[in-house]
């Protein structure tokens, strides 16, 4: 730092006696004076969000029959997508999925002999051989076997879909949270196996104070940074907690992305809001703290027009960086300032710039 300030002493002093040098070679042209351009600066307002991980709802493994669990995962198990967690006994389902299937076979053989002996009779009934009410017993018969297929081929469905669910396997990256259910154990129908906690959905949970929304704009033209990177802001509570005045902000936390995120940790989120002048006119930018004056309370800042003559113009200064200021102005990036020779500057008074790197 002290080298860092030698260096800029050295630098000014050498401008300084190269300026007044050329002042006094050229003391009949117009004044010379040392000048720097204008910076852009996109300004923002940061706002630190206090945020924690928290996990989607818990992914929940129960059974779809009765039948004996033969195995599942320990506590602490981490799961990938699509591994099997747990398993179910699949004799005494499969054995009724057969017995379903015959009675199917027998209803299909009632129903066709059914419907065979109903065309036969009613041809015979166009001859006066059959009475109606037999005919009608025909129908009725056809119409029992049929709904008796029906019933049996969606029960047929419904113990096929409950046989393909004995093997239990984990939707997403997962880790066993907790197990309701031991090897051995004859399960019921609906009753919990495990809990599985996502490993790849967790959401970021962060506070924001409710008197931070000034402008209905705010959020959608704000940017949200985790440890420098982009985060993409989700979805946003309309409820704010009566005892913290706060609303609730939800992020998207890809364990890809944010790897080191554990559920319940703690941290923060910087929001950057675009600042906004209340005159549309004035600009951002930054500019040398050696161009900024403060006379009769007010910021001032000479620059040159294009014909290289002097313009003052008030600043309202934003934020200090270093060795320049954060202004709100009308200077315009690129626009040439004047940082040494200020003295005895007139408006619209000619001068000859020279920039410090040339000096």
């Amino acid at each position: 730092m002290r080298n860092r300030q030698i260096r800029n002493f050295i630098a000014n002093s050498i401008s300084s006696i190269a300026l007044l040098l050329s002042c006094n070679t050229y003391s009949n042209d117009s004044p010379i004076v040392l000048v720097e351009p204008a910076y852009p600066w996109n300004q923002a307002v940061s706002t630190k969000l206090y945020c924690s991980v928290s996990s989607p709802p818990l992914h929940q493994i129960s059974s779809h029959t009765e039948a004996e669990l033969t195995q599942v995962k320990p506590v602490g198990s981490i799961i990938k997508a699509g591994e099997l967690v747990a398993e179910q006994d699949g004799f005494y389902l499969s054995q009724e999925i057969e017995i379903i299937r015959t009675d199917l076979e027998i209803t299909q053989s009632q129903l066709t002999y059914a419907e065979e002996e109903l065309s036969r009779l009613t041809k015979l009934r166009a001859a006066d051989m059959v009475s109606p009410s037999h005919l009608n017993h025909l129908k009725l018969n056809v119409d029992t076997h049929r709904l008796n297929r029906q019933r049996l081929e969606q029960q047929l469905k419904t113990a096929e879909y409950r046989h393909e669910r004995l093997q239990h396997f984990a939707k997403t990256d997962s880790q066993v949270l907790n197990i309701d259910a031991n090897p051995g154990e004859r399960l019921n129908p609906g009753q919990r196996v495990m809990q599985l906690l996502p490993l790849t959905e967790n959401q970021i949970e962060c506070s924001l104070p409710e008197e931070h929304l000034d402008s209905e704009n705010l959020l959608s033209n704000s940017t949200f940074k985790l440890k420098n990177r982009d985060i993409h802001l989700r979805n946003i509570s309309y409820t704010v907690i009566p005892e913290t005045q706060n609303l609730n902000l939800y992020f998207e936390a890809s364990r890809e992305k944010f790897k080191p995120l554990l559920v319940g940790q703690r941290f923060e989120i910087t929001m950057l809001t675009p600042f906004s002048s209340n005159n549309k006119q004035e600009l951002i930018t930054k500019v040398p703290s050696d161009a900024v004056r403060l006379e009769d309370g007010q910021y001032k800042v000479w620059t040159l027009d294009s014909d290289q003559r002097a313009v003052r113009v008030d600043v309202q200064i934003i934020d200090t960086l270093g060795d320049h200021f954060i202004v709100s102005s009308t200077i315009e990036p690129g626009d040439l300032l004047v940082v040494l020779g200020h003295e005895g500057l007139q408006p619209n008074e000619t001068v000859t710039p020279t920039e410090r790197e040339s000096t």
